[in-house]
């Protein structure tokens, strides 16, 4: 089924996309009914590399599409929601909001961003922090490849996820979680400066603040190196 629907991406056969991600979504379903982990975070995986494919192609619909059946696998009590799923969806939806932005899908990149820091707030509050850790370094790759395309609202969105994820690890008192979404805004407000782009520095500077009892230095001192300027998928074969 994935690979019918990449094809029918490349091929930019845009029904067939939307109706191979329909088809897809009731098998979500019955997976997690019968609690076949490994058959969810294929699916996962599949609506992600669907969508990514159909974004290459500046296809947005099928690419919003596919990013709100992932939202709909990591964020509702219709699925287990376990640590492996989670992280799953993460990436996926990770895969989506590069491409979008990519391609410069202002609107669909937005939302897709915003579907993907909501995602990363919950694994937060569940005490998943490793996939709270992904979820924020890829806005934090999103974020600056907003700042590149001058995708304004796409930038911002990133950054009050960051902040959004970072308060719910402080509340949770996940340590590497929150150090992760300082730097992550430190980096996003550096480019933004850079690129002139004042809203999402100002946005970003306001969050900083709120998180001002760490220092900078003490931060990057603390922060793992395996943690910052890229992805890990931690527990999986991501």
């Amino acid at each position: 089924m994935k690979e019918i629907g990449k094809a029918a991406a490349m091929a930019r056969l845009e029904l067939v996309v939307i109706i191979t991600l329909q088809t897809l979504s009731p098998i979500a379903r019955e997976a997690c009914r019968q609690r076949m982990e490994n058959a969810l975070v294929s699916t996962a995986l599949a609506f992600g590399e669907i969508g990514r494919a159909a974004a290459g192609q500046k296809m947005e619909a099928p690419a919003r599409i596919a990013a709100s059946f992932l939202v709909k696998m990591g964020n509702t009590p219709a699925f287990t929601r376990t640590k492996k799923e989670t992280i799953a969806v993460i990436f996926a939806l990770g895969e989506i909001g590069k491409s979008v932005t990519w391609q410069s899908l202002g609107d669909v990149a937005s939302s897709t961003v915003a579907l993907l820091g909501e995602t990363g707030k919950i694994a937060a509050s569940q005490n998943f922090e490793d996939a709270a850790l992904n979820a924020e370094l890829l806005l934090q790759e999103i974020g600056t490849g907003a700042i590149e395309k001058n995708l304004k609202e796409t930038a911002d969105t990133s950054v009050r996820s960051l902040e959004d994820i970072g308060e719910t690890a402080d509340r949770q008192g996940l340590e590497r979680a929150l150090l992760q979404a300082t730097y992550s805004l430190e980096t996003i407000k550096f480019n933004a400066e850079d690129r002139c782009l004042m809203n999402a520095s100002i946005i970003a500077e306001v969050a900083l603040l709120n998180f001002q009892r760490l220092e900078v230095k003490e931060l990057e001192r603390k922060l793992n190196k395996n943690f910052r300027g890229r992805k890990r998928f931690p527990g999986t074969d991501m």
